[in-house]
């Protein structure tokens, strides 16, 4: 590579890294969210999660037609769209009074920012080193949201609220949208190192998947609805067990950065104990990180499960998706990963908001181990699948 193509390799990383942090802000934000929804806007434990659950179909909606649109549409132009779209959507949520016109708002940020990853996604797998670029973005978008997650929780949730919450992600947007000037302008432009998209674009092979990598997906999808159903309510299970939002805000900054931990600790880790172990045992702490929560008598127990939950999914979802991977041997399919994750994520939410309201936490908690069970089973079913690949 030249000097040249290793300043544009660089330049276009460093583009991805800034619009992946932006993707991820209003998950970060998403506990804040939805505990703010029911104590100042009045809406129940299943209008609030439903408003999560909109944005997440957003996000899904945009990763699952990434595979028509990301090679039509200008990247940097699409990156400008969306920073201004977001801006937009977050300044009409903090002033919106209608549960509609949230529930709008929401889909929208969800859709931009789901475009946002996608494009990131595509620059991360055509680099030299795709699973170091994804390690790297993992843990600089990570700890980057778990800084500002804790900004927003500890100074600005208690003080300003909604608006004030809404004004600052808006200001962070705009800054970390500027960073995709320096990204690609598409997967057939002669800038791009994505010319390897170009080639073996996915476009062209029909959507149907071997059932081994349906069944990847399924546990992937799961995982997703797991985490989600736990992390939206995260705030509020705090609440539940009475301790003050002074405390919780630490709790959930250090869930993002114990995700970005884990999927460190799976890069250090690597393939050195195979694939099936680490996958397997990340499963089980992330089990054992939710019933962990169900019993939280004590701060720190509540936070050591927190941060749990959030090790364990940055740890095992490398390893899932490099199960897929080896039976997605001509990587027709492994494009359809972050739509798994929107969609288990897109459920989450909403579902876990009607088991809270049933049942309380214990019900939630019950429902999210149900997800971490089928998750593991999705991938017992395929453990000697694809060997050979």
């Amino acid at each position: 590579m030249t000097a040249t193509e290793t300043g544009s390799a660089r330049r276009h990383m460093a583009g991805a890294l800034g619009i992946y942090t932006a993707g991820g802000l209003f998950w970060a934000f998403l506990p804040f969210f939805v505990g703010l929804q029911v104590s100042s806007g009045g809406l129940s434990q299943v209008q609030a999660g439903s408003l999560g659950s909109a944005y997440l179909v957003g996000f899904s909606a945009a990763s699952l037609t990434a595979l028509w649109w990301a090679p039509t549409f200008n990247w940097r132009l699409l990156t400008g769209v969306a920073t201004v779209s977001i801006i937009a959507a977050l300044l009409l949520l903090a002033d919106a009074d209608a549960y509609f016109t949230g529930l709008v708002s929401v889909a929208v940020v969800g859709v931009m920012m789901g475009s946002l990853w996608s494009i990131a996604y595509r620059i991360f797998s055509v680099s030299d080193k795709p699973e170091r670029s994804f390690a790297i973005g993992i843990v600089v978008s990570y700890t980057a949201l778990a800084a500002v997650s804790y900004v927003i929780g500890q100074f600005v949730v208690p003080g300003y609220g909604l608006t004030g919450s809404a004004y600052l992600l808006s200001a962070v947007i705009l800054v970390l949208g500027l960073s995709g000037l320096l990204i690609p302008s598409g997967p057939d432009k002669p800038d791009s190192a994505s010319s390897a998209v170009a080639d073996s674009r996915p476009d062209s092979h029909p959507y149907r998947p071997p059932l081994a990598v349906a069944m990847a997906l399924l546990g992937i999808l799961a995982t997703g609805f797991a985490f989600a159903a736990v992390w939206t309510f995260a705030e509020r299970i705090g609440v539940a067990a009475g301790f003050g939002s002074a405390r919780i805000s630490p709790v959930i900054a250090s869930n993002l950065l114990a995700s970005a931990a884990g999927s460190v600790a799976a890069t250090v880790i690597g393939t050195r104990f195979g694939n099936r172990m680490p996958l397997f045992a990340g499963m089980a702490l992330l089990l054992v990180s939710i019933l962990l929560l169900t019993w939280a008598g004590t701060f720190w127990s509540y936070a050591l499960a927190v941060a749990g939950l959030g090790f364990s999914v940055g740890f095992v979802l490398p390893y899932q998706m490099g199960r897929l991977a080896a039976l997605d041997v001509e990587g027709r399919f492994a494009v359809l990963i972050a739509a798994a994750q929107g969609i288990g994520s897109a459920c989450g939410p909403i579902l876990g908001g009607v088991a809270f309201d049933a049942g309380g936490v214990r019900a939630l908690l019950i429902l999210a181990s149900l997800g971490v069970l089928v998750s593991t089973a999705a991938f017992l079913s395929i453990l000697n699948k694809g060997e050979t690949s």
